[in-house]
């Protein structure tokens, strides 16, 4: 037995030039279903047929309406369609909806037809070709198509159209293996006993029973599961794009689901109100033009911005007819968009040569930064409307830079696969272009540089501001790093900064959590500062074990308060001075202090505070800080008013 292969094949032209009929004619079924369709003996509403049209080729039918009105679910049914039956009437020929559905269809990227020319019955040979001849016209060389006439009411020229079609499917390159699943909802109905069931043309990945998947829509991601498939109401387990399909999801109610949300195993996706686009105008389109955006089977009101080319100096107000250009849409209400998928853009009141069509194409970048320079972000649309993912890629870096660019952006968000754009970072990593910050992102080497530099600079500023201070806190300067560039590129500038390498200039030496320069040092100081440090040690030596306060030394000193605890601090580091309690002792003193004591416990198993104050000759109050100094540092330890000897030796 053959394997089966599945294609999806939709219909387009004017109303009343008999889509339905045909498709009745080739599939046996007819696919206008609702009363009022019967009644007006046109198409309304999307319409299937399943269409076994031999053995292993199984084929699903999209029949679309033809009425002007009607465009927009027309463009609903385009979506997955890889083969057009164009529809046109022997009597009439090319009609205004004939242009305007193949201008929607060529922006939706499909390129092959077939031209089948009905109404044989209603006109002479001549007449139909002439009809024909006007469709390849339309059609040009842009398309492959094969033009055949019939008649749906006799029967002649159908099995010629059937095979047209066969020779069109089967030349169709193979589906892409793999991808996402996506379907976009088209209809939405309840089956009872079985609960929600939506239903589209799955046009990429697959679906199985029981499989997670997310219902995509305006509000977000709704987590569902595939309860049960049907492919034209036959039960199958597995489905594989392209095909129509129905999907039986578990625990969503009949009101969480709307026409135009997106079914899907991607995560990632979800609805935006902002993308950016390549765009082929049909008609000459202005920036600020506001129209109509088709995106699946979903449309909302959008206005136009037109990008400039960061290689053109001229700002871009119009983009003429026939022209392609790059955008931003900005929507009326969020949408689910997918970087790499194709849109239309319909105006109101427009009769073009396209009808209402006003252009369309791809989509670029789903989730674009709504606040960003112009310039840089014009880089990446048209880095990415090349398809040249390196320039994307680095372009997309320089965007956000000294930030770096997230290695978890969305799979979905590019019209360059996610996995191009992986294997274009690596290889500019490996020439040094860019970093990779682990669980971070990708970053600017000379950026890197750059924030290792301000690293530097941030210190040597502090250095001239507190020349008494031993350096910036480490936690401080990450700190401000971070708020330029974020935590991960802080944390490796600082490292950078701290290298050693030949040339480089004063790097950073990290000292617990201070940092200061190579260069610094803490013995040059500025006159006054050195005059001020000079006087506030020689009072604190003179006051031995007396101590000072710090209001005595600012007296003393006159300079401001915060120069005073500077001072005091430094001194402190120096070992100069000891600070305990709101005194400051010289450390010579305390040390003569320290040793009677530890000469006084050799041989006395206890020492009384009295003693202590017949042996240094001070007050309570000094007495009293000096002991807890003592016991703090392991020199005594206490035990009741007494002191006893401590762990430290010496």
């Amino acid at each position: 037995m053959r394997p089966v292969r599945r294609f999806v094949l939709g219909t387009a032209g004017h109303v009343d030039h008999g889509k339905t009929s045909l498709v009745r004619a080739l599939t046996g079924i007819d696919t206008d279903r609702l009363p009022e369709e019967k009644r007006r003996g046109i198409t309304i509403e999307l319409g299937f047929a399943p269409w076994h049209l031999d053995e292993g080729v199984e084929v699903s039918v999209i029949d679309v309406p033809g009425h002007r009105r009607l465009v927009h679910t027309m463009i609903a049914g385009a979506i997955g369609m890889e083969l057009v039956l164009l529809v046109v009437a022997g009597d009439e020929g090319v009609m205004p909806q004939t242009r305007e559905h193949v201008a929607a269809c060529e922006l939706l990227g499909l390129r092959r037809a077939v031209v089948a020319v009905t109404k044989l019955d209603r006109v002479t040979p001549d007449l139909a070709e002439l009809a024909g001849d006007e469709a390849r016209e339309l059609l040009g060389d842009r398309w492959e198509a094969e033009v055949v006439c019939c008649s749906s009411r006799t029967g002649e020229g159908i099995e010629a159209v059937r095979q047209a079609v066969r020779r069109a499917l089967t030349a169709l390159p193979p589906p892409r293996p793999g991808g996402r699943a996506r379907l976009s909802v088209d209809r939405v109905f309840s089956i009872k006993g079985a609960g929600t069931v939506v239903s589209g043309t799955l046009v990429e990945g697959r679906i199985a029973v029981g499989g997670p998947l997310f219902l995509v829509g305006e509000a977000g991601a709704q987590a569902t599961v595939a309860r049960g498939l049907h492919v034209h109401d036959h039960a199958v387990t597995l489905a594989e794009a392209p095909t129509r399909l129905a999907v039986n999801l578990a625990g969503l109610a009949l009101d969480a689901v709307s026409r135009g949300d997106v079914l899907t195993d991607d995560k990632s996706a979800r609805a935006t109100r902002v993308i950016d686009v390549r765009l082929r105008a049909e008609q000459a389109l202005r920036r600020g033009a506001t129209a109509q955006v088709y995106v699946g089977t979903a449309h909302v009101p959008c206005r136009v911005d037109l990008l400039r080319d960061p290689a053109e100096e001229a700002v871009a107000d119009e983009a003429p007819a026939g022209s392609t250009a790059v955008a931003r849409l900005r929507l009326g209400k969020p949408m689910v968009v997918l970087g790499g998928d194709r849109f239309v853009l319909r105006g109101s009141d427009v009769d073009g040569p396209a009808g209402a069509v006003l252009g369309g194409g791809e989509v670029l970048d789903a989730d674009p930064p709504r606040h960003r320079p112009r310039r840089k972000r014009a880089a990446v649309a048209y880095a990415l409307s090349r398809g040249d993912a390196p320039a994307a890629l680095r372009a997309l870096v320089e965007e956000i830079a000294p930030r770096p660019f997230p290695q978890s952006a969305p799979a979905s968000r590019f019209s360059i696969p996610a996995a191009e754009l992986r294997r274009a970072a690596d290889a500019l990593v490996g020439k040094g272009e860019l970093a990779v910050l682990k669980g971070a992102g990708w970053v600017l080497a000379q950026g890197l540089v750059d924030l290792a530099a301000s690293a530097r600079r941030l210190v040597g500023e502090h250095h001239a501001k507190a020349p008494l201070d031993r350096g910036l806190g480490l936690e401080t300067l990450r700190q401000k790093l971070a708020e330029r560039a974020g935590p991960e590129a802080a944390a490796e500038a600082i490292r950078l900064a701290a290298v050693k390498e030949k040339g480089r200039v004063d790097p950073l030496v990290i000292e617990g959590d201070i940092a200061h320069l190579t260069s610094f040092s803490a013995t040059i100081l500025a006159r006054e500062v050195a005059g001020a440090l000079a006087a506030a040690e020689t009072l604190v030596r003179e006051a031995a074990l007396k101590g000072v306060s710090e209001l005595v030394v600012k007296e003393a000193t006159g300079v401001s308060p915060k120069e005073v605890k500077a001072i005091l601090a430094r001194m402190v580091r120096d070992g100069t001075a000891v600070h305990t309690g709101d005194l400051w002792f010289s450390c010579e003193a305390v040390g003569e202090l320290r040793a009677k004591v530890v000469a006084h416990l050799a041989t006395a198993p206890r020492m009384t505070i009295a003693e202590f104050k017949d042996m240094s000759g001070l007050g309570r109050k000094q007495a009293i800080v000096l002991l807890e100094q003592l016991d703090r540092e392991g020199t005594t330890r206490r035990e009741g008013d007494d002191r006893l000897r401590g762990t430290r030796v010496g």
